[in-house]
């Protein structure tokens, strides 16, 4: 393969390993069974308690580790959730915060005299421990009742009793014989 052909994706591929890694993760699932396009305008955040008028179309959550775990960096990706799959507001249900440990093991190069003027290198692994904060931001997506959309359900509305499917009925069992013995 020729270096040349290699040219032209380098600035695609430099920009790639320049933007890094993120632990910022999000979801957001609509579980009114409607579908909208994105929310273009603003989107509002309420904390605990949706005002009235409003109806759930969603669940967004939303997490990160470490440096990136905080309030400043989840929120704009809540809301941007929340618009994603049609939503003008957002409720916070839940804000977890947890610290972990964890335990890796590194290989470390030393080095140590062993004699006269002179020096022996010898690797080792070694358990290495460190503190990981994790954020995790959960709530609902929310859309004004009279907008287009499929109608609110009643939080009253349960689904119909399950019935058992087509099973046979035990076939019914013969009257003994009129002398007493099996027919």
């Amino acid at each position: 393969m020729s270096v040349m052909r290699l040219l032209p994706s380098l600035p695609g591929l430099s920009l790639l390993f320049a933007l890094g890694c993120s632990s910022v993760g999000s979801s957001a699932v609509r579980t009114d069974g409607g579908f909208a396009g994105r929310h273009m305008g603003a989107v509002r955040v309420y904390a605990v308690v949706p005002p009235s008028g409003v109806r759930v179309i969603g669940l967004v959550e939303v997490h990160a580790v470490n440096e990136e775990a905080n309030v400043e960096t989840l929120m704009p990706v809540f809301m941007k959730r929340v618009a994603d799959i049609g939503g003008t507001g957002g409720v916070i249900d839940d804000v977890q915060t947890h610290y972990e440990m964890r335990t890796e093991w590194r290989t470390e190069h030393y080095s140590y005299p062993c004699g006269y003027r002179s020096t022996c290198w010898s690797t080792r692994v070694v358990p290495y421990t460190y503190q990981i904060r994790m954020l995790r931001i959960m709530g609902r997506a929310l859309l004004p009742i009279d907008a287009p959309g499929p109608p609110a359900m009643p939080p009253t509305a349960a689904l119909p009793p399950a019935t058992p499917a087509t099973i046979a009925p035990p076939p019914p069992a013969k009257a003994p014989s009129e002398n007493g013995g099996p027919q």
